[in-house]
């Protein structure tokens, strides 16, 4: 379970880095230009194709992660159910009293 969170986490890590280094590349071919500029935006554009690749990995792992761990940010606890049950009819309650 931790290498999944691991892995993951390095993932997208990763893929955030080489979005830094893309962003940057195409920064420095739009201010070098000419056909240096077009040969570091081309570059960086292929680069980009492994990024998006490697991102959808990263959201692979990271569904597989959420799903054996069955609890994810949507996952109500029992803790949170009694206490927007108690919520509900005290609400329920005092509509009631207020006619």
């Amino acid at each position: 379970m931790k290498l999944l969170k691991n892995l993951y986490g390095w993932t997208a890590f990763l893929t955030m880095f080489l979005g830094m280094i893309v962003t940057v590349l195409f920064v420095l071919s739009f201010l070098i230009g000419g056909e240096s500029g077009e040969a570091i935006a081309v570059f960086a554009g292929k680069t980009m194709t492994w990024g998006i690749r490697l991102a959808a990995i990263a959201i692979f792992i990271g569904l597989i992660y959420t799903y054996i761990k069955r609890e994810h940010t949507l996952t109500i606890k029992s803790e949170s159910k009694e206490s927007a049950q108690k919520e509900i009819d005290h609400a329920h309650h005092d509509r009631k009293t207020a006619y």
